[in-house]
């Protein structure tokens, strides 16, 4: 029990990282109707520009850095090939935007090895933050509090700006608003760079926490598509309560079997799609087509 505040914390940490990714994910999908396996690519181009630039010119300039980077890469693989692929069926979005991230990781360790980097954090980010009950990484504490304000950033950009109105117009009837004068297209690849640079600033902010590698992206993705279904596959806060569920159930079993807890949360997605196959949330209002 002494353990459980300080595991509960680190659950929260773990789930706030998941809803990041899984945000981009969501968003994606939702204008693009493409399944992208990639997305684990971007984290870790972002976690590895945040790397060099932080061990060069400091962390605030890696976590500005690493979002923009990911979200020039994102244009440019979206003008040169996955535009492409809108249109086709999930498995053909599943095979190329798969085959994109096995060449970006296997460059990634050509280029950076596959040895496991940490960044170098300022001094006064390694402290602890008394919480009352328990002491708590100033850093992590930090970051959470990141992810919570991207959620929002995130939400007031869809929800409440004339260009995110186009966004939602457009997913429910992209001919209409092409009729009206909005431009779907660019609309779609705005979308495309936001959902990577949510990506590649999620990478370089949780990296400090648990270090990088090659791998990492994968290590970060496939929880993530756990954390859309679970929530509703489209459901913008959907993944938000299903990023939270599955970093505090991973976070829990690790009090009883490490090696569990990477059982539970499909444990928990099968439950969740036996009861409610449309997930917790279901298909929300902005990507219902």
């Amino acid at each position: 029990m002494s353990q459980l505040p300080g595991t509960l914390l680190d659950g929260l940490i773990r789930g706030l990282a998941y809803v990041g990714i899984a945000l981009g994910l969501t968003i994606v999908f939702g204008m693009l109707r493409l399944v992208n396996f990639a997305h684990g690519a971007f984290y870790m181009i972002g976690a590895y520009v945040g790397l060099v630039v932080t061990e060069h010119l400091g962390l605030p300039l890696g976590l500005i850095a690493a979002p923009i980077a990911v979200a020039i890469f994102a244009v440019i693989l979206d003008f040169a090939l996955l535009r492409r692929f809108y249109d086709r069926n999930p498995t053909a979005q599943i095979l190329i935007t798969f085959g994109i991230a096995i060449v970006v990781q296997e460059s990634l360790r050509l280029i950076f090895t596959g040895t496991t980097r940490s960044y170098a954090i300022p001094f006064w980010l390694k402290s602890s933050f008394n919480l009352g009950f328990t002491q708590y990484p100033t850093y992590r504490m930090i970051f959470a509090l990141g992810i919570v304000v991207l959620i929002f950033a995130v939400w007031f950009f869809i929800e409440r700006t004339n260009y995110g109105l186009i966004v939602r117009a457009g997913i429910r009837d992209r001919t209409m608003v092409q009729l009206l004068g909005g431009n779907v297209r660019q609309a779609s690849t705005v979308i495309f760079a936001l959902g990577g640079a949510i990506a590649g600033l999620v990478g370089a902010g949780a990296s400090p926490i648990y270090n990088v590698d090659p791998n990492t992206g994968f290590y970060f993705l496939v929880p993530s598509f756990v954390v859309i279904v679970i929530g509703g596959l489209g459901s913008f806060w959907g993944a938000v309560a299903g990023g939270l569920l599955v970093g505090e159930l991973q976070s829990l079993t690790t009090l009883i079997s490490a090696p569990a807890s990477d059982i539970v949360i499909y444990v928990a997605m099968a439950i969740v799609l036996m009861v409610r196959p449309s997930g917790l949330f279901g298909e929300s209002e902005l990507i219902r087509g």
